[in-house]
């Protein structure tokens, strides 16, 4: 299974993300082929306790913060294929950046649990970047501290390509070209992220509830809107998709190529098995073993052309989608 590590300081939106995107991705996608890709947990109490937290939220309340940690898995599916399944980790709140004592052997548990994540989101608060925007010193502080998460997570992890994203969580604070202003500030603050030599695929996206959405002593107003596609909430996970899929593709190319050059070799050896006398290959016959490889290597490459031709057709429709919410950069190139 692969995992998805959410980073995100207390009050960056991260649990609540998690609960809309719960809720809106397992409606569906459609595709413009008519197929319909979904994001659903396939554990009853999981979804149990994300359904009651969206319920909270649509009877007009926040939910509370996390006073423990939970885990969630999810599996993506296109047409009913599982495409992939991943875990998350909601951590309690303000574990990330606690400085109880008592704090520290969770928090090690929480930096060990980023090794070997199959991608990184980052949350930030639009409300955050606003403040360090006005030259708030906590708010700078945040968002440097993340880099500093990010260099620890540089340190322990053993693939320091991992793609990442920035996601920008309440956006419906800001105008849309605030959004955009807070964007450049955020890659300006984060820029080790989204400089070129880096051989990583970084990203940045905003996201939203709804529309002016506000925390009155745990009171939700304003619209609350939770869709497949409206606020961007699909946006992350289509991004996480997509980077995971890069990968199988690569690995799906390689032993393509590999299945190839063993075919080709065992293609030579059955020409030189079949060049020998009919004597000597009575007594040292490889005909029947050759050809079993040949066999094999044709039935492999017939099974990583499918697997590509499948992964390359659901990367171009996520990317349709993917592009027009996300600013992407592949070494530090904009796409």
């Amino acid at each position: 299974m692969d995992k998805i590590s959410f980073y995100g300081l207390s009050r960056s939106g991260k649990s609540c993300y998690i609960f809309a995107m719960a809720q809106a991705l397992s409606q569906g996608i459609q595709f413009p082929d008519g197929q319909i890709l979904t994001v659903k947990t396939p554990d009853p109490r999981q979804m149990l306790r994300l359904y009651k937290a969206y319920e909270t939220m649509k009877n007009g309340q926040w939910p509370k913060g996390n006073i423990e940690s939970y885990d969630y898995n999810f599996n993506v599916r296109k047409a009913l294929e599982n495409l992939m399944s991943f875990g998350l980790t909601d951590f309690r709140g303000g574990l990330l950046d606690s400085m109880d004592e008592d704090d520290t052997e969770e928090q090690d548990k929480l930096f060990k649990s980023y090794e070997n994540s199959s991608v990184l989101l980052f949350f930030i608060g639009a409300d955050t970047i606003r403040d360090a925007r006005n030259g708030d010193f906590e708010a700078n502080f945040k968002i440097e501290y993340l880099n500093t998460l990010y260099g620890n997570y540089l340190d322990r992890a053993q693939d320091s390509k991992t793609p990442i994203m920035i996601v920008i969580t309440k956006s419906d604070m800001l105008s849309p070209q605030e959004i955009e202003q807070s964007k450049i500030f955020v890659k300006k603050k984060m820029q080790e992220m989204f400089g070129v030599g880096t051989q990583i695929t970084a990203a940045i996206t905003s996201v939203t509830l709804g529309r002016n959405l506000s925390n009155d002593n745990g009171e939700l107003e304003g619209e609350l809107i939770i869709g497949p596609t409206p606020g961007n909430i699909h946006i992350p996970i289509l991004f996480s998709l997509y980077c995971v899929m890069a990968k199988k593709l690569e690995e799906a190319t390689y032993n393509l190529r590999s299945a190839e050059t063993s075919y080709r070799g065992a293609q030579r050896d059955l020409s030189h098995e079949l060049s020998r006398s009919a004597f000597a290959r009575f007594f040292d016959d490889n005909e029947s073993s050759i050809r079993s490889r040949i066999s094999s290597y044709n039935s492999t490459i017939s099974e990583e052309k499918t697997k590509l031709l499948k992964i390359n057709e659901t990367m171009a429709m996520i990317k349709q989608y993917l592009l027009k919410g996300a600013e992407v950069y592949i070494n530090g190139q904009k796409q």
